[in-house]
């Protein structure tokens, strides 16, 4: 009780805010599920040439915890997926760039209205 409202321009960064934050974690993830790959490889290979069944379970351990990582990863990319692709359109990233544009005019109307304003009379 007694919140106060959010401003048109507090709407409009937390819009913009969230879609940068899909881009972000998307494209971190998706970096990060080709880095598992190349790991993954590699404990297959050390795997085909470990020299005894001990170390293959090792290595099989990591392999599994390595997969799981990469299902975590995978699934952010996934979540993310479809707004960053709408996003990578070239109309939909015009708009988003005219909506950034859009908040700075917010800002600064909303910067005058709650601002201490004075009237200087134009005729003395």
């Amino acid at each position: 009780m007694g919140e106060k409202a959010k401003t048109p321009a507090e709407h409009l960064s937390e819009f913009l805010n969230f879609v940068d934050q899909c881009c972000a974690e998307y494209k971190a993830a998706y970096e990060a599920v080709n880095e598992e790959d190349k790991r993954l490889q590699d404990l297959l290979h050390e795997m085909e040439f470990a020299s005894d069944k001990a170390e293959r379970n090792r290595v099989a351990t990591k392999l599994q915890n390595r997969r799981r990582r990469r299902r975590k990863n995978k699934d952010i990319v996934k979540l993310n997926e479809q707004v960053v692709k709408f996003f990578d359109d070239k109309s939909s990233r015009d708009t988003l760039n005219k909506l950034r544009q859009l908040l700075g005019r917010q800002r600064k109307e909303e910067e005058y209205l709650f601002s201490e304003r004075t009237y200087t009379p134009r005729v003395k």
